[in-house]
């Protein structure tokens, strides 16, 4: 299932990135293919080709992803995506 992260934070690309960076490997179980965008300071756009949508959620709610979601006032917002021909 392909998706859209829309995440607005209080942060910098580089928080953002550091957290991206710390959870990849564990991305990897799920994950086959990624593109992120900064939209600018505190806005990046992830689209990702999710494999199994459990282990997605048990990374997005995990306690440091919850820790690092409060310390920055992160909001995400996720959407469906389907090819169109």
């Amino acid at each position: 299932m392909n998706i859209c992260i829309v995440s607005t934070f209080e942060g910098t690309t580089n928080d953002y990135m550091e957290m991206f960076n710390a959870t990849k490997e564990k991305a990897q179980d799920f994950i086959t293919d990624y593109n992120l965008g900064i939209v600018r300071e505190g806005k990046v756009i992830l689209t990702m080709n999710i494999t199994d949508m459990n282990k997605m959620q048990e990374v997005m709610s995990s306690d440091e992803m919850k820790a690092w979601d409060e310390r920055f006032n992160c909001i995400d917002e996720i959407y469906s995506l389907d090819k169109m021909n």
